[in-house]
């Protein structure tokens, strides 16, 4: 496939609205071009449904008994593209100016997704099944709760791999871990009453203020620790509601919050601080009753920064006349908090900008090809 082919892929893809939905109609195409390697006998291809209208694919190159196996993933949904109106270049155009796709998806990450595709069937050609084994998964939902990853690790995909390549826009630097996710709610109940005579009610809000001290309380000591590759631990709370009317007490309040978890700084560590500041939150205001609702968790995907994947993937660079670049911890999650195994390298490491999730999203062409590149080089050589 020549550049100009890959570029009009990759817009076939970003023009397909996969906002949590219909990511089977990315999956169509993808499954279509590796039809003729497939009826070769080359590679098999799998779907695994989540929904309908919501399919992973998993194609695997190379034989099950291969000593060298590695994962390739990559997700198909997007995030929402907010106003349109606000958007310089249509959300679902794909439209290139100035070097640059533009469209939500084009940096998270349809790019990645199908430069690790074209290089996945461009290898096909030379890679020695017995020898080493490369399985692509296409997964959806990654963008809400990586339902799609979750599937494939129940289903014992990722079992046996030694390395797992993530392809999420990871910017000029490679990541070989990332943190953990809590995402949590504390719905208040209390009395409604006149706000002229608010001893006569409970005020839910008041709850809530309560809660949010002593959580801050309990948590700093987690924060507070710096792990060396993935920073310090976070906790926000980031929605809040409650109350009907200025002049009424409130009856009812909710808050939820967004925790990032380190391996100093652990799910099982937090869930604990969350509850302890609940029952202080609980004893601290007369009349109200606050409930806890742990809404996921997934915990942090951690890998030796020199593991054999890193390194493979800098020797591809090099390979193409592209500098080292620096090992950092993703603060962000991806799909391999819940594939990775024990003892697997991990490396996220994909083109992209740092337009993600934002309006005018867009790759650089040439990132995107030069991507190609690299991974045609590390499929080969891991």
């Amino acid at each position: 496939m020549n550049s100009e082919e890959a570029v009009q892929l990759l817009q076939q893809v970003i023009q397909i609205p996969t906002v949590a939905r219909d990511e089977a109609k990315v999956a169509d195409i993808l499954e279509q071009l590796v039809a003729p390697y497939v009826q070769a006998g080359k590679m098999t291809c799998e779907r695994l449904n989540y929904a309908p209208g919501r399919d992973n694919l998993i194609i695997k190159l190379g034989s099950d008994d291969a000593p060298v196996k590695l994962g390739i993933d990559g997700h198909m949904d997007v995030v929402d593209a907010g106003d349109a109106a606000k958007w310089q270049h249509a959300p679902f155009a794909a439209e290139i100016a100035d070097g640059k796709l533009y469209g939500r998806g084009a940096s998270d990450m349809k790019s990645g997704l199908i430069a690790s595709f074209i290089a996945f069937l461009e290898v096909a050609q030379t890679l020695d099944p017995a020898q080493k084994q490369l399985v692509f998964f296409a997964t959806v939902g990654e963008e809400v709760d990586n339902y799609g990853a979750r599937q494939l690790a129940a289903g014992h995909y990722a079992d046996g791999l030694d390395g797992l390549l993530v392809c999420e826009p990871s910017g000029p630097q490679i990541q070989p871990s990332c943190r953990g996710i809590i995402d949590y709610t504390v719905t208040a109940k209390g009395k409604a009453a006149h706000s002229s005579t608010p001893e006569e009610g409970a005020n839910a809000i008041s709850g809530l203020f309560a809660y949010s001290a002593a959580v801050a309380e309990e948590v700093a000591p987690l924060i507070a620790k710096k792990h060396a590759m993935l920073g310090h631990a976070t906790h926000s709370i980031t929605l809040i509601k409650g109350g009907n009317q200025v002049n009424i007490i409130p009856e009812a309040a909710s808050l939820r919050a967004n925790i990032r978890t380190t391996p100093l700084a652990t799910n099982a560590e937090f869930t604990a601080a969350i509850k302890r500041a609940l029952a202080k939150a609980n004893a601290a205001v007369d009349g109200v009753t606050l409930d806890l609702s742990v809404d996921s968790t997934i915990d942090f995907a951690a890998s030796p920064a020199d593991n054999k994947l890193v390194q493979s993937i800098q020797t591809a660079r090099g390979a193409i006349d592209l500098p080292e670049v620096p090992v950092v911890g993703g603060t962000g999650i991806n799909d391999a908090a819940v594939m990775l195994q024990p003892g697997m390298d991990l490396a996220e490491y994909g083109p992209g900008s740092d337009t993600s999730h934002q309006t005018d999203e867009y790759v650089e062409i040439a990132d995107f090809l030069a991507a190609i590149q690299v991974y045609k080089e590390l499929f080969a050589n891991y």
